[in-house]
This record gives C-alpha cells, structure tokens and sequence, in this order.
C-alpha cells in the first residue's frame, strides 16, 4: 500500500469513530433530555422574590405568593456545563431580610442525583430553602 492509500484509510477510520462516539454521546448523554427546576413558595404568609438565571438566559425578577410555584425547563448544553442559580429574598413581620443565593441546577453529579434525575424541586420555608427529592 502506497501511503496516500495509508492516509485514507485512516481518515476513513478516524471519521467512523468519531461518528460512533459522538452518537453513542449523544444517546447516553443528559443533553437530549428536558430538566426542570421548580420554586415553591412555603413561607408563613411571605412573598418569596427570587431572580434566576444562567450564562445565557436571565429568567427575571419574580414573586411567588404563599403556596405557590413557578417552574422553568430547559436542556442541557452540549458541553454539558448548564449552571443556573437564583437570588432569593424576603422580609418577615419583624421586617428582618432573610437572602441566599445558590445554584438551582448545575450538571454536578451529585445535584443531579439528589434532584431524582431530571426535577430539581427547591421549597422555602421559615427557616431555609430546602430541595425536595
């Protein structure tokens, strides 16, 4: 065999590779799937006001009244590097300000596993943000 024969035959192969690899990625990956990250308002008679968003998309400022909830869905992208996080606020009747901030959702093993796969479900009440699984 000459070498420009070698040569193609290599291309051949490497691009049959990457073929496989990337479609066994893809249907193994989490990128196909839809995530959801949902807030539920638990407070004792409190206005829950959070912000959420990610590198790319900022989900607004919003307000959740005593027992209820917004949720917000989303895919995962390619590189697998999904962040999203919220500022969470409110004040009490002794007009005491209680604030966290942290990630909702990250593709952290271990935050995908205590969200149960595909819903992180996150519940405020008097004393802290929980996450529910």
């Amino acid at each position: 065999m000459n070498q420009r024969t070698i040569s193609q035959l290599y291309s051949f192969f490497l691009v049959i590779v990457l073929a496989f690899g990337i479609s066994s990625a893809l249907t193994t990956s989490k990128i196909l799937d839809k995530h959801y990250v949902r807030i539920v308002n638990n407070l004792d008679n409190y206005v829950l006001f959070y912000h959420c968003k990610s590198k790319d998309d900022d989900l607004g400022l919003r307000k959740l009244q005593p027992g209820e909830n917004w949720q917000f869905s989303f895919q995962v992208n390619f590189f697998e590097t999904t962040l999203f996080f919220c500022n969470f606020w409110y004040t009490n009747s002794s007009k005491i300000k209680f604030h966290a901030v942290f990630d909702v959702f990250s593709t952290n093993f271990e935050l995908i596993q205590h969200c149960g796969g595909y819903d992180c479900i996150w519940i405020a009440k008097d004393d802290g943000l929980y996450l529910y699984n």
